[in-house]
């Protein structure tokens, strides 16, 4: 079995993060590894975001990769440069296979530290990963394409994303594009990979970003080449949604265990 290392934020009501990567690896038989970068308790109308001490991070990186072989690793929120930059460089040390979920959140109005970790990620971290998989928002920001409305315009962004030396990525258009579908765009190398499935109209979504990319990173582990990854990653995110966790009517969260029910 392999081992998959995902450093990312903790998520208090555990629909996203590191409760939802670790509880993915663990369906798809893997065994999941964690360095916590930040706690985010989700309240009421707001997101609480503490960042840890970047020595305790690099405390869990070391522990990690020193003791264990790990090939596979997954990063989501990272949150600000310093960390970024600690996770390159204990990730530059091993040859690993690196899925990059580029979740890009702030504190409101700190967009100078925005412009930073935008360079950061697209200038030194974005070049270890084989694969990325910003959504709608991120892959603007990433490649500076901005509104992202249409199918043509995601491969743009994707293949300027590749230019910063990504070789492969996922835009996720989701929900968020215009009709009844919701549509994942994939750039494997000069290949492209249209992904397609019904929308569901339901608010089960909360964590369905991380759950992707924590699936597409596990199945990676298991042999999967990537077009199939990000296929069956898609449907195992599909049933989280169709099978969620309702929290209010607002808010709801994936559950990573869907994909038993249906069988």
């Amino acid at each position: 079995m392999e081992n998959v290392l995902t450093i990312a934020g903790a998520d208090s009501l555990a629909g996203g993060g590191i409760q939802a990567d670790l509880k993915t690896f663990e369906e798809l038989d893997v065994f999941g590894v964690s360095a916590i970068t930040s706690v985010a308790s989700i309240l009421p109308g707001k997101v609480a975001l503490a960042q840890l001490a970047p020595e305790v991070i690099n405390q869990q990186l070391t522990s990690i990769l020193s003791q264990l072989p790990v090939r596979f690793v997954k990063t989501g929120l990272l949150g600000d440069v310093t960390t970024l930059d600690l996770v390159c460089a204990q990730l530059r040390q091993f040859p690993v296979w690196l899925v990059v979920d580029p979740v890009l959140v702030f504190k409101e109005g700190a967009t100078d530290l925005a412009a930073d970790y935008i360079a950061a990620l697209r200038q030194r971290l974005l070049p270890l990963a084989y694969v990325t998989t910003p959504n709608l928002d991120e892959a603007a920001q990433l490649s500076g394409l901005a509104p992202i409305t249409t199918r043509e315009q995601m491969r743009t962004a994707a293949q300027r994303i590749q230019t910063l030396g990504c070789p492969n990525v996922v835009v996720k258009g989701g929900s968020r594009l215009a009709g009844t579908v919701a549509v994942d765009y994939l750039r494997y190398g000069e290949e492209e990979y249209w992904f397609e499935e019904p929308k569901i109209q339901k608010k089960t979504t909360d964590g369905a970003g991380c759950t992707f990319s924590a699936a597409i990173t596990a199945l990676l582990a298991t042999g999967v080449a990537l077009p199939q990854a990000v296929a069956q990653a898609k449907q195992f995110v599909h049933a989280g949604i169709d099978h969620g966790v309702v929290i209010s009517e607002q808010l709801g969260s994936v559950w990573q265990g869907a994909s038993r029910r249906q069988e």
